[in-house]
């Protein structure tokens, strides 16, 4: 459409938005829709005019390289009623340290979640951090507990080790009121001395009126310069402004906005997996010829913003997720590289044609894509 009608795709996409009240795929209703708003914050932000101005510009003056830049609007919904998936949190307060301990049904593998789960359980108890300490998922306390997937399981594990914190503070609090200036060790161990429970254990199978228990947005803009004659090229710049609600580790949820989007790049770019077509043989086995995103396929200038004063009525502690939307995000690349091949595209006369991208966008494909014939370089 974006082509046939010569209109930029971000103003089709922006045509095109939901709005309140909206019926999504699925049924669910639109509410809470912020995202023309963040949109239109982001293109200020990311100075999105006036770099697309200079990008045209580039591009009139160098032949064989071409700058492309793309912004991407993204809506991710979350979804919490999954059936038979319960999160489990225990949490158990030893007496002598008044040392924390805490096990749940998440899979640690690198998203944060022992960390947002210390922080939220220090929070409810209102303890320090030294006193939590996060103990190995065990199936035996976690039994029959949901999948650790779709980027929700770090807030309902959270819910759940709220809910649990909530059953020891009403015991606790009966036993603080004797003397509120007790330390929390002296506290604990008044507990354990008129033989109060110290642990507590829920189990929570979230559920929402809609499937669809609230949404996500973000924008990401993407800035590329392309060799025209290899196919190579580097991000000068990538942009993401990312609603997180009230973040419940900001610093969690920004490495995991970087990680997601990394990864996405990867996706969309490098990672082909090629397979022999008569026996079905994996052809790129190892790096030598399967290529992840590595330290120098990062953005040269990677910029990432979390949308401040947003609270999530429907979130964990006012929140929202973060883990794999921000990768979706990261198609924005392929559209930036559309744009720089069209550039070159359009100076040989050729431009007019539309051409169908195939992802991953590695360098050989960028490379046939810009149709360069021997009569360009004489």
């Amino acid at each position: 459409m974006s082509h046939v009608l010569k209109k930029p795709s971000l103003e089709l996409r922006q045509l095109n938005f939901y709005k309140n009240g909206d019926r999504m795929m699925g049924g669910a209703t639109v509410k809470d829709f912020t995202l023309p708003a963040l949109t239109d914050q982001f293109l200020q932000s990311s100075d999105y005019k006036s770099r697309s101005e200079a990008v045209a510009t580039f591009n009139t003056a160098n032949r064989w390289r071409k700058r492309g830049i793309n912004v991407v609007p993204i809506r991710y919904a979350a979804h919490w009623n999954i059936p038979t998936r319960i999160f489990h949190c225990l949490v158990a307060i030893f007496h002598g340290d008044g040392t924390v301990a805490v096990t749940h049904g998440g899979i640690e593998m690198g998203q944060g979640i022992n960390t947002k789960i210390a922080q939220v359980v220090a929070s409810e108890l209102g303890v320090d951090m030294k006193y939590i300490a996060i103990q190995p998922t065990q199936a035996i306390m976690t039994a029959n507990g949901g999948i650790t997937g779709g980027s929700v399981t770090s807030e309902l594990v959270s819910l759940a080790a709220i809910d649990a914190c909530r059953q020891l503070r009403t015991l606790i609090d009966v036993v603080r009121q004797i003397d509120p200036t007790k330390t929390w060790p002296q506290l604990i161990e008044d507990c354990f001395k008129k033989e109060v429970d110290l642990s507590a254990r829920s189990g929570i199978n979230a559920k929402t009126p809609d499937h669809v228990a609230y949404n996500f947005y973000a924008a990401m803009c993407t800035e590329i310069e392309l060799d025209i004659l290899t196919g190579e090229f580097i991000i000068n710049r990538l942009d993401i402004l990312y609603d997180c609600g009230e973040s419940m580790s900001p610093l969690i949820d920004v490495g995991q906005v970087e990680g997601a989007v990394v990864m996405g790049l990867g996706y969309y770019t490098s990672e082909e997996q090629i397979y022999d077509p008569k026996t079905g043989e994996n052809l790129s086995y190892g790096t030598w010829k399967y290529k992840p995103p590595m330290a120098k396929d990062i953005p040269v200038d990677f910029r990432v913003t979390l949308l401040q004063n947003a609270p999530n009525p429907s979130g964990v502690l006012r929140s929202k997720l973060v883990g794999e939307p921000p990768l979706c995000g990261a198609a924005s690349v392929v559209f930036a590289l559309r744009n720089a091949i069209a550039a070159n595209l359009n100076e040989t006369g050729k431009g007019a044609d539309w051409f169908t991208l195939v992802a991953p966008m590695t360098v050989e494909r960028i490379q046939q894509y810009n149709r360069i014939e021997i009569s360009q370089l004489r």
